[in-house]
């Protein structure tokens, strides 16, 4: 399944959402200005505005609150990566230079400050108070999740509880915000509201297990370097199930050698990726990510047939298959 496809059927409300961003963003700073072309000269798949839209239209109409929805979604999801690409010192992003490595860490930063300020002006703008606190309550569960991150990668002692935890908090909670908020925009009822964050919730958990699994698979090309997880000391689930299945003296062995590694270590990576792949953590890990993905389309029963409803079961079947 193309993902290109499931856009072509939104395109018009894409091109909405892209003006409005372009739109908000608008400063009378060049500097800003000059940062904010670079990335959106640089956008990715856009899925959360993709998913937002095309949950609305499965749901009901979409409206200019829609259309909001969709451009924040996109907005917060760009604050964040030019956050973490700060806080994990990380030189490319979708293959290309990250924004501190083309300007500065601090204009990372402050870009990232920016876009999620807009955000939240637009969602003030507005002035519904429930899509407000579909996103806010996001952006507290982002910041959560990425700070119990980094306490788990200070003690090693990540367990699967934990890892669920830390990826619900900082991959599915704005996938559950920018569906949610959409469907809500869309004037459906509250319990197909409550079914299709359900089904955000569960793709969410899917897409970054399948973003994990990439990082134990150097043999892409996903325009990151593999074994970045784990040079952060970032417990994921195809080592924690390898860890699992392997004798307690190489676990150990495993556990001790990430300890004692130093920071952006290669050669510990590399060993990591070779025990990953010896105890089936990857095959592992795809199987808790297709039960995902299922709980994902499962949730869907409760909306009627139509040409969109299908397109979030094909985007979630995607996100359980996809190589790239």
């Amino acid at each position: 399944m193309e993902l290109k496809i499931i856009e072509e059927s939104v395109k018009d409300d894409i091109e909405r959402v892209n003006a409005l961003i372009i739109e908000t963003l608008s400063s009378k700073v060049e500097f800003l200005n000059s940062i904010n072309s670079y990335l959106l000269s640089n956008k990715g798949k856009q899925l959360r505005p993709v998913l937002s839209l095309v949950a609305a239209r499965a749901c009901g109409e979409v409206s200019k609150k829609t259309i909001c929805c969709a451009a924040v979604s996109e907005m917060i999801h760009t604050a964040t990566l030019l956050h973490d690409d700060v806080a994990d010192d990380s030189s490319v992003r979708r293959g290309a230079p990250t924004v501190q490595t083309m300007f500065s860490p601090a204009a990372s930063v402050l870009s990232g400050d920016y876009w999620l300020s807009k955000a939240l002006s637009l969602l003030t703008r507005e002035n519904d108070p429930n899509i407000l606190a579909f996103f806010t309550k996001a952006v507290e569960e982002l910041s959560e999740g990425e700070l119990f991150q980094m306490q788990k990668a200070s003690s090693l002692d990540t367990t699967e509880s934990d890892y669920l935890n830390i990826i619900t908090r900082k991959t599915s909670s704005l996938f559950v915000a920018s569906v949610a908020s959409a469907v809500y925009s869309s004037g459906t009822s509250e319990k197909i509201i409550e079914a299709m964050a359900g089904y955000a919730y569960n793709l969410g958990i899917a897409f970054q297990i399948r973003d994990d699994i990439f990082d134990y698979m150097p043999e892409l090309n996903t325009g990151k370097e593999s074994g970045a997880d784990i040079c952060e000391k970032k417990i994921t689930l195809p080592l924690i199930l390898a860890l699992r299945g392997a004798p307690e003296s190489e676990k150990l062995e495993m556990i001790k050698d990430i300890k004692e590694s130093d920071y952006n270590d290669k050669s510990m990576a590399a060993r990591t990726i070779e025990f990953v792949k010896r105890f089936s953590g990857t095959d592992l890990a795809q199987n808790t990510l297709t039960e995902y993905c299922d709980f994902a389309v499962n949730s869907l029963e409760i909306i009627k047939e139509s040409q969109y409803k299908r397109d979030l079961a094909q985007i979630a079947n995607y996100v359980g298959t996809r190589v790239l």
